[in-house]
């Protein structure tokens, strides 16, 4: 959702464009205590009865980062030249071929930081969880917070330990897939090049 708010940002030109950047960011400035709370006066009544589904964790997490993927994929997009696009329509391609095989490709190492920023940022939020979570959807940093206050603190440590590892292994693989990704020309199999001819017989 980021990188499309990004995408019409950047290449596309509305009516109320200022507004619906200045929108995208208000989750950031909203305290995630003020935005947990309005998620469960919100979706608490039919027809969108979400509170104490995972679904509404999902969706939390999903608006609650979205500036991180709308500001890189902005940051990222401004630096491709519109000519790119246009060369590639201009060669037959539609709008989804162009979007598919020109733009997220470069686009890649974006996409890959907003992951591994929502992933930590995800893993570690409690603010905003702490009133959408329930018996069957719990969270890690919930249940962490909970066996503090009931002074389980060796549970507590073991939890934590946990989490740091498999934060760590999630940026680690993150970090290997974007170290391995290069723009470059595709070649047609491993063949040399042919040397160039010689001058003079």
């Amino acid at each position: 959702l980021g990188l499309l708010a990004a995408y019409l940002l950047v290449r596309q030109r509305f009516a109320g464009k200022d507004a619906f950047e200045f929108g995208t960011m208000l989750s950031f400035a909203i305290p995630g205590t003020v935005i947990g709370v309005s998620y469960v006066l919100a979706f608490n009544v039919p027809p969108l009865e979400l509170t104490g589904t995972g679904a509404i964790l999902v969706i939390s997490f999903i608006f609650r980062n979205m500036p991180v993927g709308v500001r890189a994929g902005i940051a990222s997009m401004s630096q491709l030249d519109q000519a790119l696009d246009e060369a590639s329509l201009t060669l037959g391609a539609n709008s989804w071929t162009t979007v598919k095989r020109v733009i997220l490709p470069l686009l890649r190492p974006a996409i890959l930081a907003a992951l591994v920023y929502s992933f930590v940022r995800a893993m570690t939020a409690i603010s905003a969880v702490i009133f959408l979570v329930s018996a069957e959807y719990d969270m890690a940093t919930a249940y962490i917070l909970g066996r503090v206050e009931n002074n389980d603190y060796g549970i507590s440590i073991a939890y934590c330990s946990v989490l740091i590892l498999v934060m760590f292994a999630a940026v680690m693989l993150f970090q290997l897939i974007i170290g391995e990704r290069q723009i470059g020309r595709r070649t047609h199999g491993n063949a040399a090049p042919e040397p160039a001819p010689a001058i003079g017989g």
